[in-house]
């Protein structure tokens, strides 16, 4: 079943006031993230619903680096545009299945029988362009609101001892199932800038966003402090301390992806400016 539902799911790198000067920035950096993912299956024996863990139950990694990249333009003082991506692709090996499920992916029903072998992959893929405003400064203060649009992409694949089911009954096998979501919502954010020193400053930022539609709910909370270090005119590294948690849930149990993405702990960042 293809879906496209407007899910929150929203990892927002915005334009942390490196340089509030005019021009073309380019920021690099990346961090080790916490994923914990599952989708709705059904036990046929007994005719009920469970969830599938992609990390304990398929092998996928629960911890893996995510890098990110983002471009921001600022036009004049108090505007400013940005498009940032996040990438986080896991694979898993061949592993046997201690009990069997059923699932739908793509409008077909497909049978993991207790004992096949099957791996698995879980593609997620994140971008946003958003629009910036200076609502307030002073000689060393900045404050900057943020309006945008997040996209976000996921692929999962299994593969393996597979069986295509109508009716209750294999009627074929197959080497693999497929199924993808691409999830749009828009997001707030606001962000403060201070300039401590010609060559160092120190950004805090915070975003909470939360929304419900049809059989999804969506929930995010993003806090960080940034001190950036100018190495030279063009060319600042940063180093930050973020709290961010993402929980992505379908209410029913018989089918849909879940998600719970999280990370406590450093980020390291590389900006680079063209005047």
């Amino acid at each position: 079943m293809k879906a496209f539902i407007p899910l929150l799911f929203l990892f927002a790198f915005p334009v942390l006031a490196a340089s509030v000067d005019p021009g073309l920035s380019v920021r690099v950096g990346g961090f080790w993230a916490s994923v914990d993912s599952s989708f709705g299956a059904r036990i046929p024996a007994l005719n009920r619903g469970r969830r599938i863990d992609f990390e304990s139950d398929l092998g996928l990694e629960k911890s893996r680096f995510s890098p990110m990249l983002e471009l921001s333009y600022r036009f004049n003082d108090n505007h400013l545009l940005a498009l940032n991506a996040l990438t986080l692709h896991r694979s898993a090996a061949t592993r046997e299945v201690i009990r069997g499920f059923e699932f739908d992916w793509e409008g077909q029903t497909y049978r993991a029988q207790s004992d096949a072998r099957v791996s698995s992959r879980l593609d997620i893929d994140i971008y946003q362009l958003f629009y910036g405003y200076s609502l307030w400064r002073s000689e060393d203060l900045l404050l900057v609101g943020t309006l945008g649009m997040h996209v976000m992409d996921i692929k999962a694949q299994m593969s393996g001892e597979l069986s295509l089911v109508s009716d209750n009954l294999d009627i074929a096998n197959v080497r693999e199932a497929e199924e993808t979501l691409t999830a749009p919502l828009p997001d707030l954010g606001l962000m403060g800038y201070w300039q401590i020193t010609p060559r160092w400053e120190a950004v805090l930022s915070a975003q909470y966003f939360q929304l419900k539609v049809d059989d999804y709910k969506g929930r995010l909370i993003d806090l960080r402090a940034q001190v950036n270090r100018a190495i030279t005119d063009r060319f600042d590294i940063g180093i930050a301390w973020q709290y961010y948690r993402l929980t992505v849930d379908h209410e029913r149990a018989a089918s849909g992806i879940d998600l719970r993405f999280s990370y406590q702990g450093p980020t390291l960042l590389f900006q680079y400016r063209f005047f």
